[in-house]
């Protein structure tokens, strides 16, 4: 009689589908960190398919928008607890915000947190009109118009006429109304925040390595005229990774200008290149070199 072997190909299918899905698993945590040192890595990367890296780039890009989301509701918390805090202190005026304008009912500006690198402030008087980025890190400022929010250097500002959107027209924030309305706030600000960043971590920045990478292969193209883009852009995707850490920490030390990021990213790009071109080449799908 035959031998049925179908039992054991289900098994060993099934394994290869599991033994796959861990490498590429072990793959992805280790874009995380590798690409900060790791020439080796991204002379491999350069030699998978491109696929591989967008998914990357969109995994990573959730990972950073769901970080910062967190520090900006651990901030909204924080300044609630002060809010409650200046209230048993009777320090909490009423605020009226009218047709897209705030009034407040007490003398400002109203410093609420001024502690390290956190700022948290009411001033309708015009003294405050934005968070200072050389002092802080985080923040929150109400103006005559606006509500100003800072985390780690990323700015947002929001005009106070898309409260009345979702809270009416005029907004009445006294001493028995504020703490319910501000976790209402809150919340609005945190999916504010997470949908504005989601765009911000994916597509736009997504866009901005595409074009960056294509005056990066088109100096490239000179000298190596073979070169085919998908390489060059797989290379800026796992650079993005050290570049926005690299942005973070000097942030942190207070070390922060416009257009740092994109410096930090091309200066790793060129270097992973760099690195690459020397030590490797890539094929195509064909197997032909073209580099």
């Amino acid at each position: 009689m035959g031998q049925d072997y179908s039992g054991t190909n289900t098994t060993s299918t099934s394994d290869d589908m599991q033994s796959g899905f861990v490498a590429e698993l072990t793959w992805m945590l280790k874009g995380l960190l590798y690409p900060c040192w790791s020439g080796s890595f991204y002379r491999t990367t350069t030699r998978r398919r491109l696929i591989f890296a967008l998914i990357f780039f969109l995994l990573f890009a959730f990972l950073l928008t769901f970080v910062s989301t967190i520090r900006i509701a651990l901030s909204t918390s924080e300044l609630g607890a002060e809010i409650e805090t200046a209230f048993k202190r009777g320090e909490f005026p009423t605020i009226t915000v009218r047709d897209g304008i705030a009034f407040v009912d007490g003398p400002q500006p109203l410093v609420i947190v001024d502690e390290g690198r956190k700022f948290f402030a009411i001033d309708t008087s015009g003294k405050f009109q934005e968070i200072d980025l050389s002092r802080y890190s985080e923040g929150f400022l109400l103006t005559k118009t606006s509500l100003h929010i800072l985390d780690d250097r990323e700015y947002r500002q929001m005009p106070l006429n898309e409260l009345h959107e979702v809270f009416g027209n005029p907004i009445v924030l006294d001493e028995l109304q504020v703490l319910e309305i501000w976790d209402t706030v809150a919340l609005f600000i945190n999916w504010i925040v997470f949908f504005g960043l989601s765009l911000w971590n994916s597509l736009i920045r997504l866009a901005h390595i595409a074009l960056t990478g294509l005056v990066i292969w088109g100096i490239v193209s000179i000298k190596r005229s073979r070169t085919s883009f998908g390489p060059i852009l797989i290379t800026g995707i796992y650079a993005n990774v050290p570049a926005i850490y690299g942005h973070f920490l000097l942030g942190k030390i207070g070390f922060a200008f416009l257009g740092l990021y994109s410096i930090l990213l091309i200066v790793i790009w060129a270097i992973a290149l760099r690195v690459i071109f020397t030590e490797s080449h890539f094929e195509d799908n064909n197997g032909e070199s073209y580099v």
